[in-house]
């Protein structure tokens, strides 16, 4: 059985109805069709986090679609659409559920009354945020992913998003108890559901072969009306368009619709070291507890550990030669070795030397051995590179008595390579799970990683620091305000 639990809130109705009417007039004055705002009111809809909503606005107000489209169209600026500007509009929708979030009220208020066991069919984002609110045992907070890979252990499901065909698919198909929390255009939307379910039943009860095997026709039951934004419509319609795995991508996270939004907002964060960082909104930290967070969502006085964006596998590389020569001090003995090997042939060979090493065999363009030089390769790209060195430095020597000579330092770039590869690859888990339960994950003990080299990484690369300002950085204004400091200055 599946109950709908409306959210009553007209005047937030009557906002995303004047919202489709300035849409609708963009699109009959100036044929222009927005595709970014469908994906902020999915987002707005599904959003039970009222502190998550500024976040939207930041990221909509950043947002030049709209104005990119009229100057496209002849030069117009946003001035002209007068009281028919989507954007003001959306601003108003989001701004109404910052002060008004009911459906967070009223799914915390629901699941807090019931009586009975019941689970929670949450976002990734959002089951961090209910735990420690709906503080009740008989309530179980799981993602969908979850759900469906243990269907036949939860009942009395709750869900507060419906997303069209694929959801409704889903969701009719469920057996015991289903509460849906809904706005009142989700719930239009769940309504044209169910009657295009009612059409295809239907079709096959007005069939002629029903008809002649029980004489009876059918007396088709009317269609209600149904009123549903063409905003939310399209973008329905497109997510159901989506293939399997952009839609399990979606239904886990709807933060993922903003990363077909262009605009990014990168975060100025000033730390209590007064270190500054530049961070896209979207980039993951670790807070302090270990979980992993997107950056939009720390604020000023939080603890954070910075994740090495760059070159992030050549340092854990670099502290684990400093930690564990036992495991790594070979692959750097050898890294050395062949290198200083290649050094004292340029000092005896001069400028033969690329033409001498590719007589025996090296693949490489001068480039690339210029690189060996300064030490960017720990070791060179082919095996037949590494041969034509030592062929040509030990020249009195068989070919099987080279490969002997080459069997050490194969394997270490062997090791090395591997370990790179590997180091490139979820370490973000691994890392959570040794911060949080001082485990080493499976990759990282495959690649005999010891605790020793996981604390020495992560207080040097990645120690706690407390945020101090925060602000969205606009690049242009910055570069306006250090023109007029510089001209106040002469």
């Amino acid at each position: 059985m599946i109950t709908i639990n409306e959210i009553k809130d007209a005047a937030f109705e009557a906002l995303i109805e004047h919202f489709d009417e300035s849409v609708n007039y963009l699109k009959s004055q100036f044929n222009i069709e927005l595709k970014t705002y469908g994906n902020f009111l999915r987002i707005v809809l599904n959003n039970i986090q009222p502190d998550s909503l500024e976040y939207l606005n930041e990221r909509l107000n950043v947002n030049r679609e709209l104005e990119r489209a009229l100057d496209n169209t002849g030069g117009y600026t946003i001035s002209i659409l007068g009281e028919n500007n989507p954007k003001v509009r959306l601003n108003s929708i989001i701004e109404h559920l910052q002060k008004k979030p009911l459906k967070s009220i009223q799914l915390i208020d629901f699941i807090k009354k019931s009586t009975v066991r019941k689970t929670i069919i949450s976002e990734a984002n959002d089951i961090d945020y209910l735990i420690p609110i709906i503080r009740n045992s008989r309530i179980k907070i799981i993602s969908l992913a979850e759900l469906k890979r243990n269907i036949e252990l939860y009942e009395n499901l709750v869900f507060y998003s419906f997303n069209g065909k694929k959801d409704f698919d889903f969701i009719y198909n469920l057996q015991g108890e289903v509460s849906l929390e809904l706005y009142a255009s989700e719930h239009q939307l769940y309504k044209s559901q169910l009657q295009k379910r009612k059409h295809l039943i239907e079709d096959e009860v007005k069939s002629n072969d029903r008809i002649n095997i029980c004489g009876i026709p059918y007396e088709p039951i009317p269609d209600l009306p149904i009123h549903i934004s063409r905003t939310i419509e399209d973008i329905v319609n497109r997510i159901d368009d989506f293939g399997k795995r952009a839609y399990e991508n979606y239904k886990d996270e709807t933060d993922t619709l903003l990363e077909e939004i262009e605009e990014k907002i990168i975060y100025k964060t000033i730390f209590s070291n007064d270190k500054t960082e530049y961070l896209e909104s979207n980039e993951i930290v670790f807070n302090a507890n270990g979980d992993l967070v997107k950056v939009y969502r720390i604020n000023v006085a939080d603890e954070v550990r910075i994740y090495p964006r760059e070159q992030f596998a050549e340092k854990l590389y670099k502290v684990a030669v400093e930690t564990d020569e036992v495991v790594f001090g070979k692959v750097e003995e050898y890294s050395k070795f062949w290198q200083n090997i290649l050094i004292e042939l340029k000092k005896v060979h001069s400028s033969r030397l690329y033409s001498k090493l590719k007589s025996n065999g090296l693949r490489v363009l001068p480039g690339t051995v210029e690189s060996y030089f300064n030490g960017n390769r720990k070791f060179p790209m082919f095996n037949s590179d590494l041969k034509a060195i030592f062929k040509l430095k030990y020249s009195e020597k068989s070919d099987s008595e080279i490969d002997e000579l080459l069997a050490p330092i194969r394997k270490s770039k062997s090791i090395y390579n591997s370990t790179m590869i590997a180091l490139g690859r979820g370490i973000k888990q691994e890392i959570k799970l040794f911060l949080k339960e001082k485990k080493i994950g499976e990759i990282l003990t495959n690649l005999r990683f010891t605790a020793t080299t996981l604390n020495a990484f992560i207080e040097e690369y990645m120690p706690f620091q407390t945020i101090k300002e925060k602000e969205v950085y606009n690049e242009e204004i910055e570069h306006i305000q250090l023109n007029f400091i510089q001209q106040m200055e002469l």
